[in-house]
């Protein structure tokens, strides 16, 4: 039987090898031996139900076969003549159901994205090189959405191409993930940190698969694996530079950032960890009261205020990092995962030289608030960015809101206490 340290020491030459095979131009369609070994050799601890890395072999499981059982043989009925509507028919519901990819990818970013820089396995900018290609990849299935539902159809065989660069794609970064990128975490995150992973997720939602199990380490297992991971060596540095060399090779996005743009103070402000918690925790909240300009709240009261607001709030400090965001519900996911990070990592990478623009007037004193208004499957949702500054006019940080307004658009006539029963009975 083979040990957890033989299993792996055969992870990680697995892993550098894929890597190799990747960098000198190796096509992952002809690297099944490489994703076979990486599934043979996972962790004992990622294959029970319920842990994050579980749940996204799984969903990559069904993406695969939605796309290889599915998508790419209706295409095939369908391109003989091109006038086939039940394989048509079929090919556009795989399609459709291939969006539930968002959550999947969204789930990455969020959350593993961040694992890689914490444990310093990728650079802020590297992990944003990355986002970038899951766009792309979103874009292309949107685009293939599109274009199946012209009228009329194209060229049959220009939407076979379309199709097949779609799904080519897509299953290319399936196998980035299991062969490399899942691997590449296995032995160096922590049991406590894929539990905050676990909470995170059901925070987005997941991809072509029912709602995971729960799974809640105990305190004894935590403790355990922060044990191994203490006495365990770093990960092989050989490893670590051919990830990044392979970072490299995957994008050349010019994201637009100097390093000097990331942080706007103390770069050695803590990211994502314990060192985020608080310094001070009161058993009996309601007995501490907190003095304001205008009368006092206890430390009980002000979150619970925070969370009936009908509005998102979130808070980036000084520093342009996520400090804190209200616990009601987000018309927008936002995971504990952000917390500490750079608030442009938390955005995809065409948006960031926006958002380092608004931060910017923010500190120079140029502008004070920023609004904008998008409409979300049917909803108006109305966002405003405000520079925070104190009595001396220092700036704080950025405050941004988030308010679903659509029941606004049609608000007529008068409602007060002497006529709400009117009003009410319409909503009955």
């Amino acid at each position: 039987m083979v040990n957890s340290k033989d299993m792996g020491i055969k992870r990680e030459k697995n892993l550098l090898e894929t890597l190799q095979f990747l960098i000198d131009g190796g096509d992952y369609s002809k690297g099944s031996s490489f994703l076979e070994k990486a599934k043979r050799y996972q962790a004992a601890a990622c294959m029970v139900p319920g842990h994050p890395l579980y749940t996204f072999r799984q969903e990559n499981d069904q993406i695969t076969n939605l796309i290889q059982n599915e998508i790419l043989p209706q295409l095939k009925i369908w391109q003989q003549d091109g006038k086939d509507s039940v394989a048509l028919a079929k090919l556009q519901n795989g399609v459709d159901r291939l969006h539930d990819l968002k959550n999947h990818y969204s789930r990455k970013e969020i959350s593993i994205y961040p694992l890689l820089v914490k444990n310093g396995l990728a650079s802020e900018e590297q992990t944003s090189k990355l986002w970038q290609m899951d766009d792309d990849v979103r874009d292309l299935v949107k685009k293939v959405a599109s274009v199946i539902r012209q009228d009329p159809m194209p060229d049959k065989y220009f939407v076979e191409a379309l199709v097949e660069k779609m799904a080519y794609q897509v299953l290319r970064l399936v196998f980035q993930e299991e062969a490399v990128c899942m691997p590449l975490l296995e032995d160096v995150v922590s049991t406590k940190d894929w539990h905050i992973v676990k909470q995170d997720e059901i925070e987005v939602g997941y991809c072509l698969i029912d709602t995971p199990p729960r799974w809640d380490p105990t305190k004894e297992e935590i403790e355990e694996n922060q044990l191994y991971l203490d006495q365990k060596s770093d990960l092989n540095k050989q490893i670590v530079q051919a990830f990044h060399k392979y970072v490299s090779q995957l994008s050349h996005i010019d994201t637009n950032i100097k390093s000097s743009d990331i942080l706007k103070g103390d770069e050695s402000y803590p990211i994502g960890d314990s060192n985020t918690g608080p310094s001070l925790i009161v058993p009996n909240m309601e007995d501490i009261v907190v003095k304001l300009e205008v009368g006092s709240l206890s430390l009980k009261e002000i979150p619970a205020i925070f969370n009936v607001l009908p509005i998102d709030l979130t808070f980036v400090d000084a520093h342009d990092r996520v400090k804190w965001f209200s616990n009601s519900d987000r018309v927008f996911p936002r995971t504990r995962s952000v917390i500490g990070r750079p608030v442009i990592r938390c955005h995809p990478p065409k948006s960031i030289d926006k958002v380092l623009k608004i931060l910017d007037d923010f500190h120079k004193g140029y502008s004070d608030n920023e609004d904008f208004w998008v409409n979300v499957r049917g909803r108006i949702i109305y966002l405003s960015f405000f520079a925070v500054r104190d009595a001396q006019d220092n700036y704080l940080g950025c405050l941004e809101t988030v308010q679903d307004i659509t029941k606004f658009k049609n608000i007529a006539g008068t409602k007060t206490l002497e006529n709400k029963e009117k009003f009410d009975k319409k909503l009955e």
